[in-house]
Formats: C-alpha cells, structure tokens, sequence
C-alpha cells in the first residue's frame, strides 16, 4: 500500500513538504504545482479530491492530527463560494482518467489534458466552466466563451451540475458558414 501523503495547510492551499511525496503527487496525477526545493502547494480541489480519496492528509500548525475532508470544505468555502460546483466537475474529470488544472487566465475554470498528458508537455485541449443547472447565458456571453477557446485552440465545454450533484458536459464550438 502507497504512503500517505501529508501536506501543511496556508491559507487557501496546502504545501507538501517532503520532497517524495511532492515527487509522487506529482508524477503520478500530475497534482499541484512544483515549487523550489523540492514541494508542491496544491489548490483547494486538489486538496478535497486526494483527501476524499484517501491519497492526502492535511495539518496545520503544530498539530499533527489530519483535518477532516468536512473541516476542510467548511474552510474553503469561505473564500469560494462556488467550490462546491467547482469540486463535482473536477471530481467527476478526474475520475474520467483527466488531467485537470485551473483555467483562469483563459476565463474558464479548468483546462483539461488527455488521459496521461502533462502540462508543459502537450498543451490543454479542453476548457471546462461549471455552471449549476438552470443558468441563464445571453447569445454573446456564449459567443464570447466560445471564441475565446477556439482562438486558443481548445474545445469548450459547460459542466452543468444537477441538485443532484450529477455533471452534464455541452460542448459548443464556433461554425464558420
């Protein structure tokens, strides 16, 4: 049975400090960002997702007892109140065999990689932005999404999340006539 990770948690995001367990994380799910010296801090649904399936624990301060998946969304949710629509679509890519990382500065929520793709290797294919269900788009906050995606080459999909938790991806993509 592989070890438990264990990270430290710093305001909204935890820091794994042994050099390999960060190595592991990292090369296995291609989870976090590397940082000098051998660590990988890792985002808040990074942090839930490795927890929730028992691959990390999380400490803070002196303490040395995990905090609890619970504790840590309670935290979290503070200061993003759409993690928890944000953490179903990750989960449910990540179960799918995805790479997933954040999107921001291609206005979405997350970039997606193929099965086994490495950022900085290839790039991201996919761009994914979680919506709950029932959310009103007008015409050109589509049009805008999509075009941004397609001239970065990248196909966009809403993740529209049910009361139920359940995903639903629509992709939509630009047509020249």
């Amino acid at each position: 049975m592989e070890a438990l990770a264990k990270a430290r948690l710093y305001k909204d995001k935890a820091v794994v400090w042994e050099e390999g367990q960060a190595n592991q994380l990292y090369q296995r799910g291609v989870f976090g960002k590397p940082l000098s010296g051998g660590k990988l801090q890792l985002a808040p649904v990074e942090v839930l997702y490795l927890v929730e399936n028992g691959k990390l624990e999380v400490v803070e301060g002196k303490s040395e007892r995990p905090i609890s998946f619970e504790k840590l969304w309670a935290r979290f949710s503070k200061s993003d109140p759409d993690l928890m629509l944000k953490y179903r679509v990750y989960s449910d890519l990540r179960s799918r065999g995805y790479v997933v990382k954040t999107g921001l500065k291609f206005g979405a929520h997350f970039r997606v990689y193929g099965r086994g793709e490495k950022p900085g290797e290839v790039h991201s294919r996919y761009l994914v932005h979680a919506i709950p269900e029932g959310t009103k788009f007008t015409p050109s906050e589509l049009a805008r999404a999509v075009r941004l995606a397609h001239s970065v080459r990248k196909t966009m999909f809403f993740a529209v999340v049910d009361d139920e938790g359940d995903v639903t991806y629509y992709s939509l993509r630009r047509e020249k006539p």
